[in-house]
């Protein structure tokens, strides 16, 4: 269907991506490289100074700020000098000259950097003579950069120097010296041993950053703030954190157990498999329950649970990122009014300093992956046979021949036998029932998989300008055979300054993925009859016959189901510092998505021989363009702080998909095309939407001490009518710093850091399709000749989904910072609830998308941080976070009482007073019917005398005992209970860090309790059979064990069995060790003289051991499967609480080496 002359005339008009658009955007990139021409530091510009007894830091407070220079120093060498100099029309160099004469400092020009150093005292040479020379290089840790200014000073004296401007310094020590301490301001002091082997040499020392943590910088929307000084609830991951994931992780895998509140699911081990993350709860019934994605300021639309190829998540090298951000409460994420209602991750790739020196980076891993879950045994040709027997003869007695048994047993003949009296013996097997194979298709099917990374980067920056350049390629394997993911990535950033107040900067980046989709084969392979040859006796697959059959797994892995996504993101800056503290920015975003797929199926595919092959192609095409205003001013006035921002952004979205197939091809190698097969079709659509947004915040601090912030934002959508097309979402937070107050100061020691913070606010969401408030049309024919007919009934009422939210926290660190958290609850009212409800029979339709109730999410948060042991060699540190989060119905309006999914079964039940993933279902009694009299002593008998069935027509010894709870003596949907939630009552996850030397080493666990799973293949295969394969559990049941099994009675007919009750319902429990790291770097002195600055060692490993009571695969995978026939209105079921068993969970080992050269 052809939509697009329904697009609403929102904001700007569409346009598609052409090769002279990318012609634009590297025109703009090679105009910012020419425009990387130095511009000078203002060496020889003029001022007028007057200073009268002030203090040095206010004179270098101020140079700063009327020049570009920034000075380094170290706080001890300045303490208690004061200045007092007049000068008119000096130049920097005139007046540093008059500062610092008649002082015990000195100072050195280097670029756009003052160095201010301690004059070195004169030494007598006899005394020297005595004295042995120390010389040394210092540089950080991280960069491998060298630290200007720090503090080289011999232990228990006063005898000391500081670095130059190449990190080096030169210190006469006695012979008898034992220790130097190094230190500088924001790195960890360093104790240098002295020995004789750091003599007559040049000594590379290296700093770790010590920044204080409630001095970090996290990054909100449109800007940044300190920890110290924030208002919401956020969450950061460093650098380091990132670069000690296991290989083979993506960017959503990698928060697993790492921040509180964020409950992070991973489908399977395959390499397409979907990664689900959910923050604080669910917020909305329809659509997408994944958090907003901001990948370096720009929110990315291309991305969801799935594992689709152009998932830009997917995508993202982790070797790119800088850190991640995670923003949970209102008043962090209202910036982003609509698309914020789930939570937001801001995601910030790296970039070059100024004035840093090239570095390239170069990393290379590879690993293999192993599966470790839970074998499903399925059953031998010996079993099954078996089975079939026994279960056919059971199920004939009871319920006669059906279309499954006649496949094995002579019904003909058994009726030729006239008998009244039954006797199984008498039913015999078909000669051609079975076949003379013995397969274990799970061993044949299953591998050891290999997985290989490797990234190269280079990073830098001159005196205007910084840049960061990445490749990586990465290729997984899976562990069940056929299935690959293969991915090249590449990056730029690039910022120059032009002149002292703008800048220009791009952002670039790209991804080409391919994958072979194999994740439907795990459930062939168990299901397919292990009797049936793999192959046929001259090496052809083996076709199978009937249609009742399941495809041979061999067959499966010939056919193609291939996908390549192409993903393109570019954006360009401009920031202008109009005046003083006055800033103006203008961001404009292009990202483009292609998705291509191949589905060839060869004969014999769909179950039997005669089969068609057929062959399916898609190409579908995204385009979103983004342009964002904003105009921010800063002003310092005494004691407060303020900072203001109003902006103003478009967001336009298009879609284009084009999708045909045909079958009945000549042959399946050669003659291929659409256009060879017997039959054929096609199909295209056309679809999009705009965004128009203006947005405000004021940021306000008083005293260091308090805090507020206060947001303004509002959305127009297309996807809403005329009337209800504008939302509004407005915030506010407060924020007291309590150890800044003067009562606090006795304490500081113990308290250095204690703020409280609260915030309230609302946002919205827009989860619904882009036309759903208009009735649409679509072709339809009659008699051959073209016409139209409704397809989908519109609400032009329809409301924004929208949440308000109350949260308080309290943030601390205590003794000296060594223990650090978080604590914080929150309030979630998700109102205006968009579901597809139904509607009265006669409007010829069955559902529409209304506002159906309110849900909420009531939970607290709790993560802590210590350091166990910190000294200057040795650190080891322990994380631990829990969450709660309770999901409650609230209310739903008059028309819609309950809502239940999935649609057909009916597993959840949403009604007032209730809770999210609420199973319901029958209570299981614990024990079987063992007798049909006592299933008779429960049937009802009728006003008529007749005796009524208590489930169903076939009620036999043997089926589940289910309890009738309102006692009039028959199962039906009145007796069905709440059975569990598929929530758990709390998760979250610790973490251990330990570093010693030049050893790193990390372990992450996570947790989860309370939650309640159904294992659907569990449920499918033991209440009810057909001529597919099953696991050996079948052999626990009534036909086999009698009334002491575990599962109830299996048969081709229905029966109780097929009815969900709690004996498929499992405790998901569990505790994990997600992953150990151990990165080891090789002494630097190794490589003094080369241009290897650092090389890297590592081993990780993922999911390692999981401790669990629950019986399938994955506690927490293997949710929602192409198989289940979910519809996006059973998110919540598929999300979290059905296990499908579609593959495995696998543990990967992987080594690494990474070299660093300058």
């Amino acid at each position: 269907m052809k939509k697009n002359s329904l697009i609403p005339k929102m904001g700007f008009k569409l346009f598609r991506p052409n090769p002279r658009m990318f012609g634009k955007l590297f025109a703009l990139f090679v105009f910012m490289i020419f425009c990387t021409h130095s511009y000078g530091v203002g060496q020889n510009k003029k001022m007028d100074v007057h200073f009268n007894n002030a203090s040095i830091d206010f004179v270098i407070e101020y140079l700063e700020s009327a020049t570009d220079y920034t000075f380094v120093y170290n706080d001890t060498d300045k303490e208690g000098i004061k200045i007092s100099v007049s000068l008119k029309d000096a130049d920097i160099v005139t007046i540093l000259d008059a500062v610092f004469k008649d002082t015990p400092l000195a100072y050195q020009i280097k670029e756009d950097r003052i160095v201010v150093l301690r004059r070195k005292n004169n030494t007598v040479k006899a005394e020297e003579e005595k004295q042995l020379v120390v010389k040394g290089r210092v540089i950080s840790e991280k960069e491998k950069e060298p630290i200007i200014g720090a503090t080289v000073i011999l232990e228990g004296t006063t005898l000391g120097v500081a670095t130059d401007v190449e990190g080096e310094f030169s210190i006469n020590v006695p012979k008898d010296a034992k220790t130097l301490v190094i230190s500088s301001i924001g790195y960890a002091k360093y104790r240098f041993s002295l020995n004789s082997n750091v003599f007559d040499k040049l000594n590379i020392i290296q700093l770790k950053d010590s920044v204080s943590f409630v001095d970090e910088v996290v990054i909100v929307g449109y800007g940044t703030t300190k920890v110290k000084d924030a208002t919401g609830a956020v969450s950061r991951l460093g650098e380091k954190d990132i670069a000690m994931s296991p290989a083979g992780a993506s960017v959503q895998s990698m928060l697993q157990g790492r921040a509180p509140g964020v409950n992070v699911m991973i489908q399977s081990a395959s390499p397409t498999s979907p990664v689900n993350v959910m923050i604080r709860g669910i917020s909305t019934l329809t659509g997408n329950t994944q958090p907003l994605w901001v990948i370096d300021g720009v929110p990315d639309y291309s991305q969801s649970s799935t594992g689709d190829v152009t998932n830009a998540l997917f995508n993202l090298n982790l070797s790119d990122i800088e850190s991640i951000d995670i923003l949970k409460d209102v008043s962090a994420t209202a910036i982003y009014g609509s698309r914020a209602a789930n939570g937001v991750i801001i995601v910030t790739t790296k970039r070059g300093k100024l004035g840093m020196q090239p570095t390239v980076d170069f990393s290379l891993r590879a690993g293999i992956q192993t599966i470790n879950s839970n074998k499903l045994n399925a059953l031998n040709a010996a079993e099954y046979k078996r089975f079939v027997e026994t279960v056919g003869r059971q199920s004939i007695e009871i319920a006669g021949f059906d279309y499954n048994t006649r496949l094995f047993f002579n019904e003909s003949k058994f009726n030729q036998l006239n008998t009244s009296q039954w006797d199984g013996s008498m039913l015999e097997l078909l000669p051609d029932a079975f076949m003379n194979g013995d397969t274990d298709w799970w061993d044949e099917m299953t591998q050891n998989a290999l997985t290989t990374q490797c990234d190269i980067s280079v990073r830098g920056g001159t005196q205007n300008s910084n840049y960061f350049i990445s490749f990586g390629y990465n290729d997984q394997k899976g562990v069940v055979k056929g299935g690959r993911s293969k991915l090249l990535t590449g990056r730029l950033n690039f910022e120059t300054l032009i002149g002292k107040q703008v800048k220009l900067g791009v952002n670039l980046s790209g991804s080409s993925r391919k994958t072979n989709n194999k994740d439907n084969l795990i459930d062939n392979i168990i299901r397919f009859r292990p009797d049936f040859p793999a192959y046929n006796e001259d090496g052809s697959i083996n076709l199978v016959t009937t249609s009742t059959v399941i495809e041979n797994p061999h067959l499966t892995l010939a056919n193609r189901n291939d996908g390549r996504g192409l993903t393109f993101s570019g954006s360009a800056f401009l920031e202008w510092t109009i005046l003083d503290g006055l800033k103006f920015k203008s961001t404009g975003t292009v990202n483009y998505t292609n998705s291509q797929t191949d589905v060839f199926s060869k004969k014999g595919t769909r179950g039997y021989a005669t089969a068609y092959n057929s062959r399916n192609l898609g190409n579908s095409e995204n385009n979103t363009y983004v342009w964002d205003n904003t105009l921010t001013w800063m002003k310092t006035f005494g004691k407060h702080n303020l900072v203001a921002m109003v902006g103003h952004s478009i967001e336009k979205y298009k879609s284009r998909m084009l999708s045909g197939g045909a079958e009945e091809f000549p042959d399946e190698e050669v003659l291929i095309n659409l256009g060879s097969g017997a039959d054929s079709w096609a199909d295209s659509d056309e679809a999009g939407n705009t965004l128009v947004s203006a947005i405000a915040r004021v940021n306000y601090k008083y005293n260091n001490r308090y805090l507020a912030t206060f947001t303004f934002r509002t959305d127009g959508s297309s996807k809403f009518g005329p009337d209800k097309r504008w939302g509004y979402f407005p915030s506010g937070a407060l924020a007291w710093v309590i150890s800044e107050e003067e009562f606090m100061a006795p304490l500081k020691l113990y308290i250095p850091y204690l703020k409280l913070r609260a915030s309230v606010g609302k946002i919205g969401s827009q989860n619904l399709g882009n036309y759903d408030y208009i009735s649409l049309m679509g072709a339809a024919s009659y008699n051959g000749q073209p016409g139209t007919k409704p397809t989908s009934l519109g609400n032009p009422v329809l409301q924004w989904e929208e949440t308000t939210s109350v949260d308080v926290g309290l943030d601390f660190g205590l003794f000296n910072e060594r223990l650090r958290g978080t604590i914080g609850y929150y309030n979630k009212q998700i109102n205006n609830l968009i579901y597809d409800g139904s509607v009265p029979a006669n409007s010829s339709y069955k559902t529409v998308n209304q506002n159906v109730g309110t849900i909420a999410n009531v939970g607290w948060e709790f993560d802590i941080r210590g350091d166990v042991i910190r000294t200057d060699k040795v650190n080891f540190e322990i994380g631990f976070n829990i969450a709660t989060n309770s999901g409650k119905v609230k209310k739903l309006d008059g028309i819609v009482k309950e809502l239940k999914m999935p649609y057909y079964y009916e597993y959840v039940r949403l009604v007032e007073g209730g809770h999210i993933g609420d199973w319901y279902g029958y209570k299981y009694a614990g024990r079987l019917f063992r007798t049909q009299e006592e299933i008779i002593a429960q049937k009802p008998v009728s006003s008529t005398g007749v005796q009524e069935n208590y489930f169903g027509s076939y009620d036999s010894p043997g089926d589940a005992y289910l309890i009738d709870q309102d006692g009039d003596g028959k199962i039906t949907a009145k007796d069905k209970v709440k059975l569990g939630n598929f929530n758990p009552k709390f998760f979250g996850g610790f973490n251990l860090s330990l570093s010693w030397k030049n050893l790193y080493a990390t372990a992450v666990f996570t947790y989860s309790y309370g939650a309640k799973r159904m294992w659907y293949y569990q449920y499918e295969k033991t209440s009810g059979v057909g001529t597919y394969n099953v696991y050996n559990s079948i052999f626990d049941s009534y036909n086999f064990k009698g009334g002491d099994a575990l599962f109830p009675r299996l048969a081709y007919a229905g029966t109780v069995a097929n009815a969900l009750c709690d004996l498929y319902i499992h405790d998901a429990s569990f505790l994990r060790m997600n992953s150990l790291n151990l990165n080891y770097r090789l002494p630097a002195n190794w490589f003094t003289g080369t241009f290897v600055n650092n090389v890297e060692l590592s081993f990780s490993a993922s999911n390692l051991f999981t401790i669990t009571k629950y019986p399938g695969f994955d506690p927490q995978g293997n949710f929602g499967s192409t198989s289940t026939s979910a519809t996006a209105n059973d998110v919540i079921t598929v999300a979290q609480g059905v296990d499908y068993s579609t593959y495995p969970s696998a543990r990967t080992y992987s080594l690494g080496i990474k070299f660093t050269f300058k």
